[in-house]
């Protein structure tokens, strides 16, 4: 699932963010963009599952938004 979050405090450490998605889940992919400091997350986690890997990382959202998903349907047949 793909995720836009913006966070409640200001740039994060992303190798924190990093690591601690990645914990979570080790296919994990989170990025920031640099126009508005979001984070923008691919993981196999809910919403609510990513509020808390986030928070327990000292990085709490803001908000989540899940976004639509994009899949080519390639791999799964």
């Amino acid at each position: 699932m793909e995720f836009r979050i913006k966070l409640a405090t200001d740039t994060p450490d992303m190798a924190v963010v990093t690591d601690a998605l990645q914990d979570a889940d080790p296919a994990a992919f989170v990025d920031l963009d640099q126009h508005d400091g979001s984070l923008r997350a691919t993981v196999w986690m809910s919403a609510l599952e990513l509020t808390g890997v986030l928070t327990a990382a000292g990085y709490p959202p803001k908000d989540v938004e899940q976004l639509a998903s994009n899949c080519c349907g390639e791999c799964s047949g």
